[in-house]
């Protein structure tokens, strides 16, 4: 490694210095081990002076407003190698230490401690790229170790260059890749494995290779020595930045994916487990392997179905008026149409209406689990409702949940108001908001607060920092779990029953996205009730509630170790009652014809391409990705939204209500 040693002291050196760059979706994994002595004896000049790490946003300074492009952040944590988050930490110095938005001429320095008299230490560094909205933007880091914490800070590394070498033989550094991350855990398979392959599928404006590895490590970590098949992890990366483009589009390059490159004869288990719009999407994908390769689910046994804060009954009642501007524009492109049950063709019904019946339903009837996540609370994206399928013990949800606000400190669990992200947000960056934002107060009800998209996508660019005493202390996590219950079509009450008429006119607080609404608001509440009846026809559903502090649509997966730590205890459950050695649950052995399903319905939306339009070009990020989207929002301002929404020039009657007036089969 050509170094100028001038720059630094005798005793002060550069151990280590790298230099890389991550695109959206990537990781990069430094993983440090350092002989403190060597041999069988002390020496007499040990010394156990710490190691310090600095890890650098090396983009231009005016990078930092540049939102839309990027963002231009990277998430960065520091962790030792025997660290486990059910593992009580004592010493300070052993806490993990982690930045959630490392911006552009920003650093994080950390301290690697050498405290105590053991032979090797080993430290676990992750730098994660932010990136939201552009494939092509690249965010350019610097990694640098030293023997000095002042040298770290006084001294600029740009003058050294970047390589792999070392200044230390005591230290070894090893650096591993998403690449790595994901793909090396299947090629040490042996040859004649069987594999259980479990899919992961990312939400709107995700991405599976950052945003859903905490997941795919914990599932390997339940792998044991025992189990006859081999998990392999994967998901289809190349959905990211096109999740604008509709549910069918997404489905179906997920289900190509899984036939031409991860399926081949060693493969006989298979799992699915999406996020938020990546249930829907692995729905479809589903159904498309099902009819286009009806061998698929012949030879490859379905465990587990899991989905995870997905809007499964679309997001129309829950929407304010403001959003469905913003729809108009073409935020979220085709995938708006789809959760807003709309459609272009006014003959043509529903999507998600279309993917709860056949052949889903056979198809999912034979999967030995399906469960399905929801957050009671804090979840500014996905109603609770949509999420558990409409039908839930509401009540005893709610007691459950209040039971737990009890017991947490000046109510922290569940607060009346959420100032977190207003109190960090930078002026640059709230000026940008309000123009996104026009109803920016923040709504609560009697019990519960309600969390607006806005605050869910806020907190994905500013995401706010968990207490460290939640991530040393296990003891001191409350439980999350709220409802957890197995329900079948028993437990569905009839259509325009007691049972059913009370659900529709209920005033429990956590059914008010559902109940609440003016007659146009009541109209869609019936589409969204018989989407539900046909996800239960036939099936059991385990359904597990939980309640989380905000970002409670990002904790759910905790979309980054540190930042979303909240998520814990929902990923361990996930993974107790899904990933385990011994399965009591009786696999369903029964046999059903594909081609009779296919003969007695009419499927052919499964395959329809249908005409590209406005919608399909949305833009390809939760906000915006260009720009010109910007400039367009913004030339909005806020009266002129104000007048529109009052006006409802901009709101005019959607097809999907008339397919309640012009389709009786609908109801059939």
């Amino acid at each position: 490694m050509d170094i100028n040693h001038n720059v630094y002291s005798k005793n002060y050196r550069v151990l280590f210095h790298n230099r890389s760059a991550l695109k959206i979706g990537e990781i990069e994994r430094y993983v440090i081990t350092y002989d403190l002595y060597q041999g069988e004896t002390l020496p007499e000049d040990l010394t156990l002076d710490s190691l310090w790490v600095k890890v650098r946003n090396i983009e231009a300074l005016s990078y930092r407003a540049a939102y839309l492009m990027g963002p231009y952040a990277l998430y960065c944590d520091v962790r030792t190698g025997a660290y486990h988050h059910s593992q009580m930490i004592y010493a300070s110095v052993d806490r993990p230490q982690f930045t959630s938005n490392l911006q552009a001429q920003q650093q994080k320095i950390a301290e690697l401690s050498l405290h105590r008299i053991q032979k090797k230490y080993t430290w676990t560094i992750d730098i994660v790229s932010q990136v939201l909205f552009s494939t092509n933007t690249n965010v350019t880091y610097e990694i640098t170790i030293s023997n000095s914490e002042r040298y770290l800070r006084m001294n600029d590394s740009s003058n050294l260059i970047p390589s792999m070498d070392l200044l230390c033989s005591r230290m070894k550094v090893s650096r591993i890749t998403t690449a790595d991350i994901w793909k090396l855990p299947s090629q040490l398979i042996p040859a004649k494995k069987k594999k259980h392959l479990v899919l992961l599928t990312h939400g709107l404006h995700s991405n599976v290779s950052a945003d859903m590895e905490y997941i795919q490590e914990q599932i390997y970590k339940m792998q044991t020595s025992e189990d006859k098949e081999q998990y392999v992890v994967d998901g289809f990366t190349k959905n990211v930045c096109e999740t604008e483009k509709g549910i069918k589009y997404l489905g179906r390059r997920l289900a190509e994916y899984i036939i031409e490159e991860l399926y081949d004869n060693s493969v006989c288990k298979i799992s699915f487990i999406g996020h938020s719009l990546g249930g829907l999407v692995q729905a479809f994908a589903i159904v498309y392997l099902g009819t286009k390769y009806p061998w698929f689910f012949q030879n490859v046994e379905p465990i587990n179905f899991i989905t995870l804060a997905s809007p499964l009954l679309g997001i129309v009642t829950d929407n304010p008026a403001y959003i469905k501007i913003l729809l108009s524009l073409g935020v979220i492109g085709k995938t708006g149409q789809d959760l807003g049950l709309q459609s272009n063709d006014p003959h043509e019904l529903p999507l998600l209406y279309l993917l709860s019946g056949e052949p889903l339903a056979s198809l999912l009837s034979k999967f030995r689990r399906r469960t399905v996540y929801a957050n009671a609370v804090n979840d500014g994206v996905v109603p609770l409702y949509s999420a558990s399928l409409l039908f839930l013990d509401y009540e005893d949800t709610l007691m459950s949940l209040n039971e737990i606000e009890s017991k947490v400190q000046e109510n922290a669990m569940i607060p009346h108001n959420i100032s977190t992200l207003q109190q960090t947000k930078s002026s640059s960056f709230d000026k940008f908001w309000k123009i996104l934002n026009p109803n920016n107060m923040f709504q609560t009800s009697e019990a519960i607060p309600k969390v607006s998209l806005f605050d869910t996508a806020s907190s994905i660019l500013l995401p706010p920092d968990p207490d460290m005493t939640y991530i040393t202390k296990p003891n001191s996590r409350y439980s999350v779990i709220v409802h957890d219950k197995l329900y079948s079509s028993s437990d569905i009450p009839q259509e325009d029953s007691t049972g059913d008429i009370n659900l529709i006119k209920s005033n429990n607080v956590l059914l008010q996205a559902f109940s609440v609404g003016d007659e146009e608001r009541k109209r869609y509440q019936k589409l969204e009730e018989l989407i539900a009846r046909r996800w239960h026809k036939g099936m059991t559903w385990r359904k597990v509630v939980v309640a989380l502090k905000p970002d409670a649509h990002n904790n759910i997966i905790v979309r980054r170790r540190f930042t979303n730590a909240y998520g814990w205890p929902v990923i361990d459950h996930l993974m107790e009652n899904h990933f385990i050695t011994e399965d009591s649950v009786v696999p369903n052995r029964d046999t059903f014809d594909i081609q009779q399903i296919l003969d007695e319905n009419d499927l052919s939306w499964i395959f329809n391409i249908n005409e590209s339009s406005i919608f399909d070009q949305g833009p390809a990020g939760m906000i915006s990705t260009v720009n010109d989207m910007f400039d367009t929002i913004s030339k909005r301002t806020l009266a002129n939204i104000s007048t529109a929404i009052e006006e409802n020039e901009l709101n005019p009657e959607d097809d999907v209500v008339r397919y309640e007036e012009k389709n009786t089969d609908l109801y059939g």
